[in-house]
Formats: structure tokens, sequence, C-alpha cells
């Protein structure tokens, strides 16, 4: 249990900006435990994006336009700008048509290229949009949970599954402590946070199972781009993906409504 809890703190301090001020030993089991519960932490930013919706609903002063924006800010704060981050450098990298070797070492730098800032108004832009519309014919609470726990649970897979694309940063430092098996615990967490969504508001139920259809399909597609374009996964492929999926995923809500 101390593993678990220890690998869940781990997994907190690295995706999210809730301050963790307990000191926790990077070892096997709590790196291991740790990416087991990365859909436990996007359970934990999909609830408090709910409440914060919840409550700022209740009152009608708040229009649409306040609630779409105080969600687009929430999941990039929350995430501490990780994501957007990696959008960013996966945008330089992709943009400036080098070869794989020059791509990884443009996305290892630092600064901030044009194409990094056309991509991500771009992208929160369309977000935006999608949830504003969303929000005006209607948006079930419960589903401002699935976005973030669907898209970490799918980056634990696209984490565990994909081909490394080098040897040295975060994601090759979690691939040194995880086997194939803890993507399946993984899934299994997330499946049960998601049935209990779905308890929850059984409402939603034809939604979500739509949801999960996606990002499936997202996996695959993130897979086989990355792999081609980067030669692998690494940790700024992955936030890219967790932001490019959270918008793919606002956008099939909005034409499902």
């Amino acid at each position: 249990m101390k593993a678990i809890w220890s690998g869940f703190l781990l997994s907190v301090q690295f995706l999210t900006v809730i301050p963790i001020r307990k000191q926790i030993d990077w070892n096997d089991a709590t790196a291991r435990w740790s990416v087991r519960t990365f859909p436990l932490v996007g359970a934990l930013i999909g609830g408090i994006e709910a409440l914060a919706y919840f409550v700022f609903s209740s009152f009608s002063s708040f229009s649409p336009l306040f609630l779409a924006l105080s969600l687009l800010w929430l999941s990039v704060w929350l995430a501490g700008g990780l994501h957007a981050d990696g959008w960013m450098d996966v945008s330089d990298a992709f943009f400036s048509y080098r070869d794989i070797k020059r791509r990884q070492e443009i996305m290892s730098d630092s600064r901030v290229g044009a194409f990094a800032v056309l991509s991500i108004l771009c992208l929160l832009s369309f977000r935006f949009l999608f949830i504003f519309e969303t929000i005006r014919s209607h948006l079930d609470v419960f589903l401002i949970v699935a976005i973030p726990l669907l898209s970490r649970i799918a980056m634990t897979w696209l984490l565990i599954y994909g081909k490394p694309a080098k040897q040295t940063g975060m994601a090759a430092a979690f691939r040194e402590h995880i086997e194939r098996r803890d993507a399946y615990v993984a899934v299994a967490i997330g499946g049960c946070l998601l049935a209990s969504v779905c308890i929850a508001a059984v409402s939603v139920f034809e939604t979500v199972v739509l949801l999960v259809g996606g990002t499936m399909f997202a996996v695959l597609v993130a897979r086989l781009f990355f792999e081609k374009q980067f030669g692998g996964i690494t940790g700024d492929t992955l936030g890219a993906f967790v932001e490019g999926v959270e918008t793919w995923l606002w956008l099939m809500i909005w034409l499902l409504r």
C-alpha cells in the first residue's frame, strides 16, 4: 500500500500543479505504480474541472462563454502547462520538415518557435469552440470527468506500447521500470473509474462508449505518426498526444449533441 500511495503521489506531482511536499523515493515500485495511476490523476483533474463547472453554472450571471473559457483554462493550468509545452515542442519539430534526428534535437530545444505559437493557438481556439458550442446545446458534467480520464489512460498505453525514440528523457526513465502488464493494470483502474462515471450518470453511457472508441483510434494513429515522424515516443510526444486527444474528444462530444 505504501508503494501504491507513493506512486500515486509521484504521478500527481509529475502530471499536475497540485503541490506535493512529501519527498518520494524514485524506485521500481513507485515508478511502476506512478504509471499505473496516471488514469486516477486524469480522473482527479476531471473531477476538479467538473466541480468548477457545476459551481460556476449554478450562477445565472456566468455565460456559456465564461464557462467554456474556464474549462479550457483549467485543463491547461491543472496540468501545469506540461502537455501544452509538449504540443509546442512537437509542432516546432514537425513543421521544421527535417530528418528524424534533427526533429528530436528541435524537440529538446527550450526555445519556442513561430510554429509552436501558431499551433497552440489553433489547438486551443478549436477546443474552446467545441466546448462553447457543447455548453450552448447541453453538457453533462460527468463527461467533463471522462475526457482527462480517457486521455491519461491512452497516454499510459502509448507510453508502454509505443516504440521509444531515445534512451534519455522522462519517458525513457519511466520505461526502465515498467512492463507491458502495467498497461493492463492502468486500463483496469481507468475502466473502473469510467464505469463509475456511467453508473453515476446512465445517460452518458452511449457517449462514453463512443469516446472510448475514438480514443482507441487516436492511440493507433498517434503511435504510427510518432514512429514515422519522430522515431518513436518521447515525453514531448506524449504531452502533445494528451492535448490533441482531448481536443478530439471535445469535437466528438460536440458532434454527438
